[in-house]
């Protein structure tokens, strides 16, 4: 196991520290570009988290995804220590990151399984769960600006019919999270009919709080 390795790459076990930690593996993976990378998670705090990978991340911070307790949760990580190690002749590298960006209900929820803590009822929540499981009402929450520059970046790419105000768009949207502080990521599946066919493109926008809309994939 790695357990000794993790010790020492954590920090030692005499460091005071004021945040719950958890040892414990959960699933997760680091973003690429849009590609997902695969990782596996080994300790949690509200501060930040702690996993191997077989292929290093670069630069010094890297967007994560990871699951707890069946929950997705996006972040992005600014790394405080990043070392090779070899297990089994196999080589990792173990990354320590501290939370840079992160949805508000994501920490809370980081923080309930840090300290064992059942998730709340929450009605609103629960309504809002259901809200996004429909088409297109996440579009519709959009601003009518953004909306059009949404339908505008899609046509352009060749994945959507140009606006109109007549008819409803033929897409399917979903929040992902925040990219970093301001620009928010949003995956979108789009439907364009073409000579009696129908074709199907997944794309990834983000969009800034000033409403400017970017297709990244």
């Amino acid at each position: 196991m790695l357990n000794e390795l993790v010790k020492r790459f954590a920090g030692g076990g005499s460091e005071r520290r004021t945040s719950e930690r958890v040892r414990k593996k959960y699933p997760m993976a680091w973003l690429r570009g849009s590609e997902l990378v695969a990782a596996a998670g080994l300790e949690i705090s509200d501060r930040g988290l702690l996993f191997a990978t077989r292929v290093a991340p670069p630069g010094t911070n890297v967007d994560v995804a990871l699951d707890i307790e069946g929950r997705r949760i996006r972040a992005r990580l600014t790394i405080v220590r990043k070392g090779p190690i070899a297990r089994d002749g196999v080589e990792w590298t173990l990354v320590a990151g501290e939370f840079q960006g992160i949805a508000a209900d994501d920490w809370d929820a980081i923080v309930r399984f840090c300290r064992s803590v059942p998730a709340p009822e929450n009605r609103a929540a629960s309504e809002l769960s259901a809200l996004a499981a429909t088409d297109d009402d996440a579009y519709r929450l959009l601003p009518l600006k953004v909306q059009q520059r949404v339908v505008e970046v899609l046509s352009r790419a060749g994945r959507l019919a140009p606006w109109d105000q007549s008819k409803s768009p033929l897409l399917r949207m979903t929040y992902v999270g925040q990219a970093k502080t301001g620009v928010h990521r949003l995956s979108v599946h789009s439907r364009l009919p073409n000579q009696g066919e129908v074709l199907f493109f997944d794309s990834l926008l983000t969009v800034d709080d000033a409403g400017n809309v970017v297709l990244d994939r």
